[in-house]
């Protein structure tokens, strides 16, 4: 018998006590049935079902009897996704935990590359309404050449102030310890 092809969404629907699907490594499983005998308890299948329980299932740490187990209740193959989730490198859950946020601040931190802007004016579909859109504040460059007192007397008391106190510091120690 051969596997079934669905979409992700098509999964999702099957997400409630008594229609228990779920993903696991693009691979969709039907464990209705089983969720009464799992060892971890039901709690732990509706907790993913309808979602991609791959992340939890290679948490957890499950044997060999387990994986051959899994076959059972493995009814089809995932066939639908977008190109973009297919491709990333960190993986799917890092595009939908953004899905109809502002990423734009992760997508800074994470520190892509050249390559990956460039990849991702494919996925571009349009541009957000000007009303709508936050203003950016662009990092102001520190001018070096600038003469500025007030940048000088910093410097200094950056490393004036805790020269004293180890001077100080010292003073005392040596008089505490002369007596």
């Amino acid at each position: 018998m051969g596997l079934g092809e669905y979409t992700r969404e098509e999964v999702a629907r099957h997400n409630r006590m008594g229609d228990v699907w779920f993903i696991i490594h693009k691979y969709v499983y039907n464990v209705t049935e089983f969720i009464y005998e799992h060892p971890g308890g039901q709690e732990a299948h509706l907790r993913v079902a309808g979602k991609d329980a791959s992340r939890c299932f290679d948490e957890v740490g499950h044997s060999d009897e387990a994986e051959m187990l899994m076959k059972k209740f493995r009814i089809g193959v995932v066939v639908e996704g977008s190109a973009a989730s297919l491709q990333h490198p960190g993986g799917e859950e890092v595009l939908l935990e953004q899905a109809g946020k502002d990423a734009t601040e992760p997508f800074e931190d994470v520190g892509h590359s050249s390559d990956a802007r460039e990849l991702m004016a494919k996925y571009k579909v349009g541009e957000l309404v000007e009303s709508e859109r936050k203003k950016v504040k662009e990092p102001v460059a520190k001018d070096w050449n600038a003469e500025s007192g007030s940048e000088d007397s910093s410097s200094w008391t950056s490393w004036l102030i805790p020269v004293t106190l180890g001077i100080i510091a010292t003073i005392v120690y040596r008089f505490l310890t002369a007596a």
